[in-house]
């Protein structure tokens, strides 16, 4: 609860005044942030990568950059930064496993948190829907194909064919799914872990630039700029067809939307890129946030599984200098919005009678919302009566499922309880005929030690 403090100073040269004071919070400041702690956590995108580097922390591999935003938000608040972002971390590297880079080993992103820290920033997830190799499957030699990767050893003109799967009920958009059934999951678990930690810190989770257009910023010719030759290579190059444009754009922002849900449903604040990004993507040659692909033959040369010649240029498909500034300006204006304290206003009202003073109650502490720590629940129905299974978004140390079985025929529950190393159990009660909906929950004790409750998932058996 915020309170409002004037000097006994002030007070009493203002009670000398002919009427008493009236405080208004119309208007707020921003308090002096110098030397608060702030933490930035997250993968290539805050770290910077591509950019010119000077920082070697928390690993040299990690290619992080001191012009990142964290870095930039840090010199314009004179937050006390600690900069724990590392190039290709994946979720579980924030939060429960150190991470290999070519430079040592990067530590678990989130032990540098603690009760003092007032600041956290997080940008992660693209890692784990593996962004950055979908992107280089997708390059196309020519405007007509084919594309560079396959997922099954076959020549394909597109990436649509390979991640679009036809159905009955319609295209189904694998990538889309597993944005779903794993990133989702494991984001709402990393903040629950970063709220443990960080009980006090206002958390900014801030997502990713476009790297596609939309429909009304891709040009009536599209997008495709070749990659050129061994002779004369481009200069960010957008080498993608227009089908695969949509798909990346699809992708990307059904991400966003995951992203944001979690991220509120945590508590904490959610800053999209999109849709100020869109005209700004790589897809435009110049004026872009995000740079698009340069092949070269330099030491530091990427090399790409199919690429004719060289390999990418480091930077491909990031933020270059005006996309970290289009950033940096967008969480600034979250952490002004977050830390601004009301300005009191002195206006002059009459003298109130005097009335007993109403002490604030304490607001009662929200009870934290259940976590998709359960990704999936699975019954067959076999000879030995219905065998249950479930998955996990794999983070933290799970202690306890309770299972319930219920015979909607009779209205006959039977519980269940089965240890956390456990992922499977059999109901042996199966009555023929009957019909039964399975239920599981469970608890897990996070890597910062909290203990959190999963959500429920059902399944039904006819």
């Amino acid at each position: 609860m915020r309170r409002l403090l004037i000097s006994i100073a002030v007070l009493a040269a203002l009670a000398a005044s002919a009427g008493a004071i009236a405080v208004s919070s119309a208007s707020a400041v921003i308090p002096d942030l110098t030397g608060r702690s702030y933490v930035a956590l997250g993968d290539s995108y805050a770290a910077g990568w591509g950019l010119p580097l000077a920082a070697t922390q928390p690993a040299a591999g990690c290619d992080q950059s001191n012009e990142n935003y964290p870095h930039v938000l840090a010199n314009q608040f004179g937050f006390d930064l600690n900069d724990r972002s590392c190039s290709g971390a994946v979720i579980s590297n924030v939060v429960s496993a150190p991470q290999g880079v070519s430079g040592g080993t990067a530590p678990v992103q989130t032990i540098a948190l603690s009760a003092a820290t007032d600041l956290v920033t997080l940008t992660v997830g693209g890692n784990d829907l593996g962004i950055s190799q979908i992107a280089q499957m997708c390059v196309a030699l020519t405007a007509s194909g084919p594309v560079l990767g396959s997922l099954d050893g076959q020549s394909h003109a597109t990436c649509r064919e390979q991640f679009v799967v036809d159905t009955p009920g319609g295209p189904v958009n694998t990538l889309v799914t597993k944005i779903d059934t794993t990133i989702g999951p494991a984001l709402a678990a990393a903040l629950a872990d970063i709220r443990a930690r960080a009980p006090k810190a206002r958390v900014i989770v801030v997502g990713y630039p476009a790297v596609a257009p939309d429909v009304a910023h891709t040009p009536a010719q599209g997008c495709y700029r070749g990659i050129g030759s061994i002779f004369a290579p481009r200069k960010n190059a957008y080498p993608y067809k227009d089908v695969d444009v949509q798909l990346l754009n699809d992708t990307q922002k059904h991400l966003d939307q995951v992203m944001a849900s979690v991220t509120a449903a945590s508590g904490a604040t959610f800053i999209s890129l999109l849709d100020d990004s869109y005209a700004h993507s790589p897809c435009t040659a110049s004026d872009s946030y995000v740079d698009g692909i340069t092949i070269t033959f330099g030491s530091d040369a990427l090399p790409v599984p199919g690429l004719p010649f060289g390999g990418y240029k480091k930077g491909a498909l990031h933020p270059n200098a005006a996309g970290v500034a289009f950033m940096s300006a967008k969480v600034a204006d979250a952490i002004r919005t977050l830390f601004a304290s009301p300005t009191p206003t002195a206006t002059l009202s009459p003298t109130p009678t005097s009335t007993p003073t109403v002490l604030p109650t304490e607001e009662p502490t929200p009870t934290p919302e259940p976590l998709p720590i359960i990704t999936a629940l699975g019954v067959v129905d076999g000879p030995d009566g219905l065998s249950l299974s479930w998955t996990t978004n794999g983070i933290g140390t799970f202690t306890a499922f309770s299972v319930t079985v219920t015979d909607t025929t009779t209205g006959r529950s039977y519980p269940v309880t089965v240890s956390g190393s456990r992922s499977s159990t059999v109901f042996t009660n199966r009555v023929s005929g009957h019909a039964y909906t399975v239920s599981i929950s469970g608890s897990a004790r996070m890597p910062s030690g909290a203990s959190v409750t999963a959500a429920t998932v059902t399944a039904s058996v006819p």
